[in-house]
């Protein structure tokens, strides 16, 4: 394997090279393996090749017009300026409270640069930092940190792994994207920030060619709301505390931290996804004791109510962190488990909530993955979507990435067009089978893919403790047998869109 960074002479793709020994500089690459990583800065000419591109061609033909990108980053959620008018390059400004400029990596913000410049021309591109910046700790404080996370998902949003990504403070203490540069400016301490994420990146690529495993661990969160006999939603808080395997999440009801809406689960992590599962239904179990009454009912899914989207993070440890490996959740986890959610009320979760990408880093030195909705719905989907997850962690290596981040394809995903990408989904279910893992969890994530064949999606009015077989007060439930004598719930949980 080799690692090769194709410029096109710039100097500071040069000056890159030298600080990276195991980079090869390149101004072609018809000399590329299907083995080799090529890290693009600013070379357009030929089409990507290699195992991994780093800012594929695409993207870089993207980043390079402004319109376009600021286009792409609104249809993501990402809040940007708008021109007057098609044609308007006149020198636009906007006053800002304050100024940051967050140099991203391999998906990982590297530190964060601030000024209080009130002033940005937005019709000039912006590739470097300047000596106005002062570099600040990306904990500084509550707005560093959302301004790092911003930045990424910026990246994300226009399919890059590398860049510049500038953001502004307006005076109504909004996060604006303003620009981002795939190719900024390397010199001084921005110079030395992607020398040193770049060597550590080889080096975490060399390892994983060479098999050096950690066992990986799974684990989850997942959302739930309670709602009224008549409809009505009914905070979490009334039945649920706030910590614990049985919780209730931040977000708040009116600004009032006593009252919140949403529940969430919080299960023991597990090496497998049978026994994460099995560790869902316990502290299910431990969430019935709590709240024993029939009524309310829990539902999850997308957003059962107007304006509290709702999501089924999963938790990975042992897995070395790229951004490969984040495209390939988005294609093997998010894709289909958009495919299988309710378009209307997914609508009112994405772009903001639930978006591709959407990744945290954990103290524990692990990360979670944040773009699918709640599936502890129903037990079989919820094994299906673990098993997808689980079969990424394992078999990143060799699992071909399929294009989702090209710009027909994400603004698919956003408007849940699922025709356009249902045969990027029987792509995704053919290299699923091709794993040596696929035929530990054959049966749930088949029934995943019949959902999407067949045009079915979840039923976000299912009460989730009767799919779980979680005992209620006078509930019913079904005597139908299913596969090993289980009571089988899957057919409750779906219906046609």
């Amino acid at each position: 394997m080799t690692f090769y960074l194709l410029h096109s002479g710039q100097t500071s793709a040069e000056r890159l090279a030298r600080q990276v020994p195991g980079l090869v500089p390149a101004q072609e690459l018809r000399m590329v393996t299907a083995d080799d990583i090529v890290i693009r800065y600013g070379n357009t000419d030929d089409p990507d090749r290699g195992h991994w591109v780093i800012n594929r061609r695409e993207s870089l033909l993207l980043a390079e017009s402004r319109r376009a990108m600021l286009k792409s980053l609104r249809r993501a959620g990402v809040n940007c300026p708008r021109s007057r008018s098609q044609d308007d390059e006149t020198e636009l400004r906007t006053q800002l409270v304050r100024h940051y400029r967050i140099p991203v990596f391999n998906l990982k913000a590297l530190t964060c640069f601030r000024t209080d410049a009130k002033t940005v021309w937005l019709s000039k591109r912006i590739n470097q930092v300047l000596d106005t910046f002062s570099e600040v700790p990306m904990e500084y404080d509550d707005e560093t940190r959302k301004v790092c996370l911003l930045a990424v998902r910026s990246i994300h949003a226009l399919g890059l792994e590398f860049g510049l990504v500038s953001i502004g403070v307006t005076v109504h203490q909004r996060l604006m994207v303003l620009d981002v540069a795939a190719t900024p400016v390397l010199k001084g301490r921005v110079l030395q920030l992607y020398a040193e994420a770049a060597n550590t990146y080889l080096e975490m690529e060399e390892r994983i060619k060479k098999g050096d495993k950690r066992a990986i661990m799974l684990g989850t969160d997942l959302e739930f709301m309670l709602r009224s006999k008549q409809g009505n939603l009914v905070l979490a808080s009334r039945y649920f505390p706030t910590l614990g395997s049985v919780g209730c999440d931040d977000r708040t009801f009116g600004g009032d931290r006593s009252r919140r809406p949403l529940a969430e689960l919080r299960p023991k992590p597990a090496l497998t996804p049978e026994q994460l599962c099995a560790n869902i239904k316990v502290t299910l179990r431990e969430a019935g004791q709590l709240a024993k009454r029939m009524n309310p009912k829990w539902v999850a899914g997308s957003a059962p109510f107007e304006r509290f989207p709702i999501g089924g993070h999963i938790h990975f440890s042992g897995v070395p962190f790229t951004g490969r490996i984040v495209s390939l959740l988005d294609v093997y986890v998010g894709l289909p488990l958009m495919l299988i959610e309710d378009p209307l009320t997914a609508a009112r979760r994405r772009p903001k909530y639930g978006f591709l990408g959407d990744v945290r880093h954990k103290s524990y030195g692990g990360f979670e993955y944040r773009t699918p909705a709640s599936f502890v719905l129903d037990p079989t989907i919820a094994l299906g979507a673990l098993a997808l997850a689980y079969i990424v962690a394992q078999h990143h290596e060799n699992l071909p990435y399929l294009p989702l981040h090209s710009s027909d394809r994400v603004r698919a995903f956003y408007k849940s067009d699922r025709d356009y990408l249902l045969p990027m989904s029987e792509e995704v279910y053919a290299h699923v089978k091709a794993t040596r893992t696929y035929e530990d969890y054959k049966s749930a994530i088949d029934l995943l893919f019949s959902m999407i064949r067949s045009d079915e999606v979840w039923d976000e009015t299912v009460d989730l403790r009767a799919a779980w077989q979680i005992p209620v007060a006078s509930m019913r439930t079904s005597s139908a047998k299913g596969r090993g004598g289980q009571a089988v719930y899957f057919e409750q949980a779906i219906r046609r869109r």
